[in-house]
């Protein structure tokens, strides 16, 4: 019942298959599970045991709520670094956190994921002034482009909005009152994290500039991101020896689903 009781062989009856095996089997289940958080709670512990502070921000396959806003981790999960007091800061689902004078608000990347199927941009192919072989004027064709990561960012920046496409594809937890993905004020950084690619820009947004960020994903490529909080400038590490392509895709399916 529940996993709370341990399974007892019924009595002048033969069970199908071997009950150790089993027993076994289940433990190593287990194990494989639990196996990813006990490797991220080691890995947290060593970079705040180098004295680098850690806000870590759950995604898609956290052990957390799947509903916007996802809440910060539970310590439980994270035993060993959580003994370094002030040096891990167990964030939420978007995140939001001024750093050195600096605001900064972003995600995991779900949201621009998840906004880029529902925006395009025009693009004009041809002259106005083109003309065929027998001299009628040729109108140039429109075509419907899909926006970079970057672009999508910058259009959930000017929507004052990070997750416009939420309750519909996105979802988030029904408000009454107040809508929390509302951004109130332009931030001087604003990120989305898995991206393909690293892309950055300088947006202007209500007279204010902001440091749009597309970080890709380190699963993927093997790159970090550094940001430069006097001038505002980045620069991309890579990482020699990371494996590529180790992990997995959102099914799109699933995320219309």
């Amino acid at each position: 019942g529940g996993g709370c009781t341990k399974p007892m062989r019924p009595e002048n009856s033969v069970p199908f298959g071997n009950w150790n095996n089993n027993k076994k089997k289940g433990e190593q289940d287990t194990a494989n599970v639990t196996l990813p958080i006990r490797e991220l709670d080691l890995f947290l512990s060593e970079l705040c045991a180098s004295g680098i502070p850690v806000d870590y921000i759950p995604g898609l396959h956290d052990p957390t709520n799947a509903n916007w806003p996802q809440k910060p981790l539970h310590p439980c999960l994270l035993p060993n670094a959580e003994c370094f007091v002030n040096m891990l800061s167990r964030s939420p689902n978007p995140y939001e956190a001024k750093i050195g004078g600096r605001t900064f608000f972003g995600s995991d990347g779900l949201n621009i994921a998840d906004l880029r199927r529902f925006v395009a941009k025009k693009v004009t192919k041809g002259d106005q002034d083109e003309v065929d072989d027998e001299g009628n004027a040729v109108e140039p064709t429109v075509e419907m482009k899909a926006l970079s990561s970057l672009e999508t960012l910058e259009s959930a920046l000017r929507f004052n909005h990070v997750a416009p496409t939420g309750p519909d594809s996105l979802p988030t937890f029904p408000f009454k009152e107040h809508d929390p993905f509302v951004s109130e004020k332009t931030p001087h950084v604003f990120f989305t994290g898995n991206c393909d690619e690293f892309e950055t820009k300088l947006s202007e947004n209500e007279g204010k500039q902001t440091r749009l960020i597309c970080v890709p994903s380190f699963a993927e490529t093997g790159q970090a991101v550094l940001l430069n909080l006097k001038t505002m400038d980045c620069i991309v590490i890579e990482f020699g020896g990371v494996p590529k392509g180790v992990a997995q895709d959102v099914d799109e399916k699933k995320m219309e689903e």
